[in-house]
């Protein structure tokens, strides 16, 4: 074989081998669709808004590290979450986390004392939503949805 074959044969697979790499590192699977949330009814400007979004029950609404998306924002700063996500099928839960301590406050009957609110909106009165009630689909060309906080006090 001649010299330039060789260098010709290496560089070719090379290439070969890095494109493999790149696709897989990329994880070949979906394009990233955007979700969109727009938080209404929330009262006051006060403490941040907690949002977080979940592929299954597990955690949610509320655990940070079983959500596959999780955001904190000022109150004051505005009311839209988005998100990059495979499309597919999620529930997404708000926080109106008032005095900013990170977690839902209740009162002394485990009434909640500040206002939550989940994706396709829910409103039982005696317990919290659960995740098949605010499951939805994100499709590939992606989603707008609200979401409406509900206070007991």
């Amino acid at each position: 074989m001649n010299r330039r074959f060789m260098l010709t044969a290496i560089c070719v697979l090379a290439t070969v081998a890095t494109s493999f790499q790149s696709v897989r590192a990329s994880g070949g699977g979906p394009k990233p669709a955007t979700l969109s949330i727009r938080v209404v009814d929330v009262r006051n400007r006060k403490g941040d808004l907690i949002f977080g979004v979940f592929q299954s029950a597990d955690g949610f609404p509320t655990e940070k590290g079983k959500s596959v998306n999780w955001q904190v924002k000022p109150a004051r700063s505005g009311v839209v979450f988005t998100a990059e996500l495979p499309p597919g099928r999620y529930s997404a839960s708000v926080l109106h986390d008032e005095n900013s301590n990170g977690k839902m406050d209740f009162g002394p009957l485990g009434i909640p004392l500040e206002g939550y609110g989940m994706t396709n909106n829910p409103k039982p009165k005696l317990r919290k939503a659960t995740f098949d009630e605010a499951r939805f689909t994100l499709p590939p060309k992606g989603a707008d949805l609200t979401i409406s906080i509900q206070y007991f006090n």
